[in-house]
């Protein structure tokens, strides 16, 4: 198999984790034509420990972003895109975003991931699973899903990535989520292999602060116009997720104070309905797992 993908990365502060995310690509059985590192005005040695990489591996190419003042995902985003117009030029056909805090477990990882877009020539997104590490142990983050491919290891086929596109910044987040929504409209297929495991050294949500975090994960989901029922769902089923009640309540909050300050959802109101509309059928399927068809299903069908 060729490499014919390139690499985002996007790294603000990094230093703590960025080495693992580094020796994760550079052992990989096929490595990327390329992998474009945005220093996003970092102010620790993350760049110095890219550059230390960078002597020994030339694909890794490293490259300044004018800092945008605090950590923010339209930063992050905002980064990734100009990584992509100087990846542009190549000649690949793959394009990987992996965060600077997220490293694959296996070696193989993105020639198992290549190995299903050649396989589905109308698969658009893929991707592993997020494991995070409690009280010492990796396991499975609660919020992987079956039909989302987590924005910090998402694969795209590059006539995908543009037909959307590309990321829109979000402020609040969601830019990944909104990256999917848009590819799904498109018609493109998303796979997740839970059998790739992605290891996150920084736990969700934490970089703003852990509690302010989950707020603010509330403030994510009613920016792009999550539907009341399904958040409520959501929030009760993390409940017994660390930190318990805290957690969901905060998430809960964030969603309901966006609401009561008139805030609209970001994104357009034909996408709202679409994402509401498969949220819905979720929470069918978990009430009624034998009677209610997927989402994958239902795009399939409605392409014939």
């Amino acid at each position: 198999m060729q490499n014919p993908y390139i690499l985002l990365t996007a790294a603000k502060n990094e230093e703590a984790y960025i080495t693992e995310a580094l020796q994760s690509v550079v052992r990989q059985t096929v490595l990327p034509l390329a992998w474009f590192i945005m220093d996003d005005g970092s102010s620790d040695r993350t760049a110095a420990i890219v550059e230390e990489f960078v002597a020994q591996h030339p694909f890794i190419q490293l490259h300044s972003a004018a800092s945008r003042g605090g950590r923010n995902f339209g930063s992050q985003y905002k980064a990734l895109q100009t990584a992509y117009e100087l990846a542009r030029p190549w000649g690949f056909d793959f394009v990987g975003v992996q965060d600077a805090d997220i490293a694959p477990e296996r070696g193989d990882y993105y020639e198992t991931i290549l190995g299903e877009f050649e396989r589905n020539p109308q698969l658009g997104i893929a991707g592993g699973y997020i494991y995070e590490r409690t009280n010492g142990e990796w396991r499975c983050r609660r919020g992987n899903s079956e039909d989302s491919v987590a924005g910090g290891i998402q694969m795209f086929r590059r006539s995908c990535f543009e037909r959307i596109g590309g990321y829109k910044p979000l402020y609040h987040g969601g830019s990944d989520s909104l990256a999917q929504l848009d590819a799904q409209l498109a018609r493109w297929q998303i796979l997740t292999r839970p059998d790739q495991r992605v290891f996150h050294y920084r736990p969700t949500s934490s970089a703003a602060g852990r509690w302010y975090g989950m707020f603010l994960a509330g403030f994510e989901d009613a920016s792009l116009g999550h539907h009341p029922m399904f958040e409520v769902c959501r929030c009760c089923r993390r409940v017994t997720y660390p930190p318990l009640f805290f957690g969901s309540a905060l998430r809960f909050s964030g969603y309901i104070w966006w609401n009561l300050m008139g805030r609209r959802p970001v994104i357009q109101t034909e996408k709202v309905a679409f994402l509401r509309k498969q949220q819905m059928a979720k929470l069918r399927r978990r009430v009624w797992p034998l009677g209610a068809r997927s989402v994958p299903e239902l795009q399939r069908r409605g392409r014939g």
